[in-house]
């Protein structure tokens, strides 16, 4: 069994509003050591309620009821594993998860510092900014912009750090044409909306 694993067919053994959760029979067991008997025990999966959204209306299970659902995370140290009605996991990597989650924490956290709709007003806006730090993964910057007028450094009016590239990013392999950045470093960039992919405000550095 593994995360993103093919529709389960899977019977509710129970719900508990307590654990916000269903507990479900997908045909799992484990071994129970010598000293508890041993054979095999069933192993329930949990079913959050959270993650019963993606699958159309919102359900109504009860135990009894016979659904599908898709593995979400296993742990193997703990004989446990988590289950989902989205099929739109199926065949994802575990660290696709965990980079999405990450992504939906960070839209949580952002739309709290400013609404979608003030962002929506901002687009396309210049703004001088500061770069707080360059990505490790690909040729990108954390940059935080002024909202003001004062010099970026001087800036009492921030937007939240956003995530900064060139327009015309290099080919994968190929050395990047433009200036090298380092913290610290001011510069000037056009607010693009939101980058829902890593869950912050996109930003596009300019020459």
């Amino acid at each position: 069994m593994n995360v993103g694993d093919a529709p389960y067919d899977a019977s509710v053994v129970a719900v508990s509003d307590h654990s916000d959760a269903a507990f479900v029979d997908c045909g799992v067991g484990r071994k129970r050591g010598k000293k508890y008997g041993g054979g095999i025990t069933k192993v329930l999966g949990m079913l959050r309620f959270e993650d019963m959204a993606g699958a159309g209306d919102e359900l109504d299970i009860e135990a009894g009821d016979k659904i599908q659902v898709y593995i979400k995370n296993v742990s193997p140290q703990l004989g446990r594993y988590m289950v989902t009605l989205d099929p739109s996991i199926k065949n994802k990597k575990p660290k696709d998860l965990k980079r999405e989650k990450q992504a939906d924490k960070r839209l949580e956290r952002l739309e709290k510092q400013i609404s979608s709709e003030d962002i929506e007003k901002l687009i396309g806006n210049e703004y001088d900014g500061v770069v707080k730090a360059k990505s490790k993964a690909g040729d990108w910057y954390y940059v935080q912009a002024c909202f003001d007028e004062k010099e970026a450094d001087e800036c009492s009016l921030l937007l939240p750090v956003g995530v900064a590239s060139f327009s015309d990013p290099s080919e994968e392999g190929e050395e990047s044409e433009h200036e090298s950045y380092s913290t610290g470093d001011q510069v000037r960039v056009r607010l693009e909306g939101i980058d829902e992919k890593r869950g912050q405000l996109a930003l596009t550095l300019l020459d």
